[in-house]
């Protein structure tokens, strides 16, 4: 009985530290996230630079809402997935 409980919880504090982790290589990105612009204004611009700067805002939702909803600790995908395929919206 304790041992499902404690199952999703440890699979949540698993998948949040794969994201936290995530938050070193998001530091250069972010810091070169208006790069993105020299081409200048399209949707696959503005799709990276908001999927890169909300990137631990969503992480931060997640985390805080980890134990009312464990299934938001998905909530980061949103913004990887986004910035993955912004380089089909050209």
């Amino acid at each position: 009985m304790g041992r499902s409980d404690a199952e999703p919880e440890s699979f949540v504090k698993i998948v949040l530290v794969i994201w936290a982790v995530l938050l070193i290589p998001w530091l250069p990105f972010a810091a070169l996230s208006g790069l993105a612009f020299d081409g200048g204004p399209t949707l696959a611009a503005y799709v990276i630079v908001w999927a890169l700067l909300t990137y631990p805002v969503s992480l931060l939702i997640a985390w805080l809402l980890r134990k009312k909803a464990p299934f938001l600790v998905f909530l980061p995908c949103v913004n990887v997935i986004l910035f993955c395929l912004s380089g089909l919206l050209t």
